[in-house]
């Protein structure tokens, strides 16, 4: 998929029209079918441009393929069709089983086909993590998936697509060789970004995410914004408009995945804030300390004893209320 594809969000009109376009597919696809299922189809055909341009779609896979003749009879493969149950199979004898082996032309721009294949074609897994706790994920394709604290992904690998949706929290992801060549996305509730053998890191954030890249490229593509590529060494927060200034990506935004947090001449507001997110409890810095710049690297597995280092060597206090927050003071 090129970096200069745009998203385009397939409405529920769109959807149906696709799902009518691989039925009638089944039907035409019968050596002798009738005229009056011609003549019905000419109708569904006309009779809305989403229609039209679902076709268009289904033509333009039936060109990818040599191996149409093989499509089963119109009678199965349409019943398989109108039941969801059935729609794997359906789709394999409509002679989309290789459907990631599509002409350049789809693959490499975006279209509403992938995401709806991929969504009919796989079952989707979900992943969470709890609040101070990390997990790595082995994916089907052998690539690495880290989920920080406090997060969600659904993962959903099909024909036409490996896609990772980013429901909440931040990931690192570490892309797979994939022998089908499917693209292997990333989806936040800010945009998609598409992986071109790489290894980042995503961050999301109410208004906005943030995307780091230590190997390779990655294509950031908002909502309803221009795509830009990001190259290893190459950080940006992006929102569903469009991405911000390109930074130098920090090697320590993915220490997390050793179970460390690393300091390097941050303040200790900023550090608090983000040690915080593997604390059961409110974890908060007095104004007249938060200024205060910390070094080194401290393991969130034991925030008691990360807070006790901080407070001994920045020569602080912190004090704990009945509900067992925690909030760090000057000396006196």
């Amino acid at each position: 998929m090129k970096s200069s594809a745009v998203k385009v969000a397939m409405s529920p009109v769109e959807q149906l029209a696709l799902q009518q376009a691989a039925e009638w597919f089944a039907v035409l696809s019968d050596d002798a079918p009738e005229a009056s299922e011609r003549q019905a189809w000419q109708a569904w055909l006309t009779a809305h441009p989403a229609h039209q341009r679902a076709w268009t779609e289904v033509e333009a896979i039936n060109a990818a393929f040599s191996n149409l003749n093989a499509v089963a009879s119109k009678s199965a493969s349409h019943q398989a069709l109108l039941h969801s149950s059935g729609r794997r199979q359906a789709l394999k004898m409509l002679g989309l089983a290789g459907v990631t082996y599509l002409g350049v032309s789809l693959l490499h721009r975006y279209s509403p086909w992938q995401d709806w294949l991929t969504t009919l074609t796989a079952s989707a897994i979900t992943y969470r993590t709890p609040a101070g706790r990390t997990h790595r994920v082995l994916l089907a394709d052998q690539g690495k998936l880290w989920l920080n604290t406090d997060t969600q992904v659904r993962v959903t690998y099909g024909w036409m697509l490996r896609r990772i949706t980013l429901e909440y929290g931040e990931i690192l992801l570490q892309s797979g060789h994939d022998p089908q060549a499917r693209p292997l996305v990333v989806d936040t509730q800010h945009g998609r970004l598409t992986a071109l053998g790489t290894r980042f890191t995503v961050c999301q954030k109410d208004t906005r995410s943030l995307l780091a890249v230590y190997e390779g490229r990655v294509a950031i593509t908002p909502s309803q914004g221009t795509a830009i590529t990001l190259s290893a060494g190459q950080q940006a927060y992006f929102d569903r408009y469009g991405v911000g200034a390109i930074e130098a990506a920090l090697p320590a935004r993915e220490a997390w995945t050793r179970g460390i947090l690393i300091a390097d001449n941050q303040s200790l507001k900023d550090f608090i804030a983000e040690l915080a997110r593997y604390h059961s409890t409110r974890l908060s810095v007095a104004p007249d300390i938060a200024h205060l710049r910390l070094m080194g690297a401290y393991p969130f597995a034991n925030v008691p004893l990360v807070l006790q280092e901080i407070t001994h060597s920045l020569g602080i206090r912190q004090h704990t209320d009945a509900q067992g927050n925690i909030q760090l003071l000057p000396a006196s």
